[in-house]
């Protein structure tokens, strides 16, 4: 059949020919390949005159897929190809919502790219896609999109809009009464830079704060920094303590108590007098403790968010502690941190059963939190609630009777006590 086909066309195999009544070729269907393509040409006979006489050939009239099928049916397989398909089922976290494809599961063809749009709910933002995400373009991105190549299960995840320091102990009060202290209350200050000093040693293991607890659990830990700081006129004494013997820690005692605790080891012990016995096993540092107590809102708003955003839990003393539940919680699908939201009562000069027993002073002795985080320009019942739009501290308040994560208004602080290792 090579003398039909042209030079260029290489024929493969004859697919199909029909005769007519006299046994001449009709049509004439050829399979062939040219450059590397295959191709099924289609030949039909066509009578001319030619010298007075009748004469046919054939010649190619189409390149044609569908009406051989028509013409040969299965004899070429026409039958399509079944199509691999796979599922992909798409899932978030509180927080957003996946918005292209919409959430549930979809079925597409093998090879098929899809399309991803995250979407972040007001206070929320996009963190990352989990899950089966090898051929995901982006994982980190809000529009992006997946190859399906199998089955697939994706996550959208998103956080909660706040600055935080995950993994800050909260230890509540009271210590525990192992050292001479005689009256284990007003220990806010204490517990408050407990945290800080187990927070970089057990939990940063940081190399400048190893063993500088001691192993001590955090309660009697913070009996040992209470010592140093005079609390309730109880340690070191004066000079160079200022506390002249009332209950609570005057924030001027806090940094001093606080850097010669963690200084204090076998090579550098206590020269004034004879505080308890070194724990076995303490090792001793120099750090930093400063002290700010700017009137400036703003200025001492932003000394705060510098040290959270930094990584560094921070101490804050406030003029005094009443912090009314307002019964709403917001839970961080990123850190899994629930903050609960606090407004400020009337000012007390004191508090007492069931919270912790301690009585303050404006300008000397106030009521001393851990500072983890922050939100700023934050409305949490939305707009029309009770609740204001303020910007809000998250702290850990060493009292039992109050949640773990406490968001409360920037107002009413006293001093900012930065630590850094």
């Amino acid at each position: 059949m090579r003398h039909f086909i042209a030079e260029k066309n290489r024929v493969d195999h004859l697919l199909k020919k029909t005769l007519d009544s006299a046994g001449v070729i009709d049509i004439m269907i050829l399979q062939a390949r040219d450059l590397g393509k295959t191709r099924v040409l289609l030949y039909r006979r066509t009578e001319y005159y030619k010298g007075g006489k009748m004469k046919s050939k054939l010649i190619a009239v189409a390149l044609i897929t569908v009406l051989i099928c028509m013409v040969l049916g299965n004899s070429l397989a026409c039958t399509p190809t079944p199509t691999t398909e796979y599922d992909l089922i798409i899932d978030s976290t509180d927080g957003g919502s996946v918005t292209t494809p919409v959430e549930g599961t979809h079925t597409y063809d093998e090879g098929e790219v899809v399309n991803l749009v995250a979407t972040p709910d007001a206070d929320y933002h996009f963190v990352n896609w989990t899950g089966n995400v090898g051929t995901v373009d982006d994982v980190d991105a809000t529009t992006t999109n997946i190859t399906m190549n199998g089955d697939y299960t994706i996550t959208a995840n998103f956080g909660f809009d706040m600055a935080f320091i995950v993994d800050v102990p909260d230890t509540n009060q009271p210590p525990t009464n192992t050292l001479p202290t005689l009256n284990p209350i007003h220990y806010c200050a204490p517990m408050a830079m407990v945290n800080i000093l187990e927070y970089w040693d057990d939990v940063m293991n940081h190399a400048n704060a190893q063993n500088v607890t001691a192993g001590l659990i955090p309660e009697t830990a913070a009996e040992y920094l209470g010592w140093f700081m005079h609390t309730n006129g109880k340690g070191i004494g004066k000079p160079p303590r200022v506390n002249p013997g009332v209950p609570g820690t005057y924030d001027l005692d806090i940094g001093p108590g606080t850097l010669e605790f963690v200084r204090w080891d076998i090579a550098h012990p206590y020269p004034p007098a004879p505080p308890p016995a070194l724990p076995a096993g303490k090792l001793g540092y120099n750090w930093s403790v400063l002290m700010s107590c700017t009137v400036d809102p703003v200025l001492s708003l932003d000394f705060y968010k510098a040290e959270i955003d930094a990584g560094r839990p921070l101490v804050v003393s406030f003029d005094f502690w009443n912090p009314v539940d307002k019964d709403v919680a917001v839970t961080d699908p990123e850190t899994g941190e629930t903050i609960d939201v606090f407004v400020w009562g009337d000012k007390v000069p004191s508090s007492g059963p069931p919270d912790p027993v301690e009585y303050w002073s404006t300008g000397d002795i106030g009521h001393a939190v851990t500072g983890v985080g922050y939100k700023l320009n934050w409305d949490p019942d939305g707009a029309g609630g009770p609740i204001p739009s303020a910007d809000w501290v998250i702290v850990h308040d060493n009292w039992a009777t109050t949640p773990e994560n406490v968001a409360i208004p920037w107002l009413n602080w006293m001093c900012l006590f930065p630590v850094s290792p």
